[in-house]
């Protein structure tokens, strides 16, 4: 791990990056054998994001990084958690709530509770602090960026407008800003993870996005959620001093 380290320390930005292929890359094996036993593709919603935090969460703890990755330590300005849990519940008050059986509303949260410990885990977890050689504005924005690339991916088994290739960057580009400067304000994941958990099950119940997705949440006010989150990130990062700042990576050792 030592290697690792060094190698996070020298060359941040390709080390996120090459992180950020191999985390989806864990769900290659899971697909190959359910299409070779025949199984049903459902259980991979949970499988493979509990397989994919499982893995993070490992690495955090192996680099020795479980207190700068923000798993650990008190909660700094509680208060600015305010403005992301009310923003969350728009879906469902704007287009109310679908019916989902018990049972599979249980499968869900914890699918998205996988999600948001493998997706907060990398991408303010790891991601901010080891490109915090750039700052705090390059450490957030270029982790945003990674983030949002990601996403991407899933878009290219579809047909979409210009102008929804645009909303969906700029959807998860706002949020990954907006999380990112609260991971530094904060310097905690824990309250990250509730929130991204319970941002994903609100998508998910009000029909707006996921398997029951009734209506898609309009492209209007999705943008105008997507800046908010924007200007509301930018405005906390401006606050963030820097003896607040993790630093980058583990120190690499002088030589001798």
């Amino acid at each position: 791990m030592q290697a690792l380290r060094v190698f996070a320390e020298t060359r941040p930005l390709l080390f996120v990056i090459l992180l950020a292929i191999l985390q989806p890359v864990l769900a290659v094996p899971f697909v190959v054998a359910t299409k070779i036993l025949g199984i049903e593709l459902t259980p991979l919603r949970l499988i493979i994001p509990a397989a994919q935090s499982a893995f993070i969460l490992w690495f955090i703890w192996a680099m020795g990084w479980w207190q700068k990755g923000g798993f650990s330590g008190p909660v700094r300005n509680v208060h600015l958690l305010i403005y992301p849990a009310l923003v969350l519940f728009l879906p469902a008050l704007l287009y109310g709530t679908v019916d989902i059986p018990a049972g599979w509303q249980f499968f869900y949260f914890l699918a998205v509770l996988a999600t948001g410990i493998s997706e907060e885990g990398f991408a303010r977890g790891i991601a901010v602090p080891v490109l915090m050689k750039y700052g705090k504005w390059g450490a957030v924005l270029i982790a945003a960026a990674i983030f949002s690339a990601g996403h991407l991916t899933k878009a290219f088994f579809e047909s979409f407008s210009m102008l929804e290739w645009i909303d969906k960057f700029g959807a998860t580009f706002g949020f990954a800003v907006l999380y990112g400067a609260l991971f530094l304000r904060t310097a905690s994941l824990l309250p990250l993870i509730f929130l991204h958990t319970l941002a994903d099950y609100i998508y998910l119940t009000s029909g707006t996005a996921g398997p029951y997705t009734a209506e898609p949440l309009g492209i209007g006010i999705h943008m105008m959620i997507s800046a908010a989150n924007i200007a509301v990130g930018i405005f906390l990062l401006r606050g963030v001093r820097q003896e607040n700042l993790p630093i980058s990576a583990n120190p690499v050792p002088a030589p001798p």
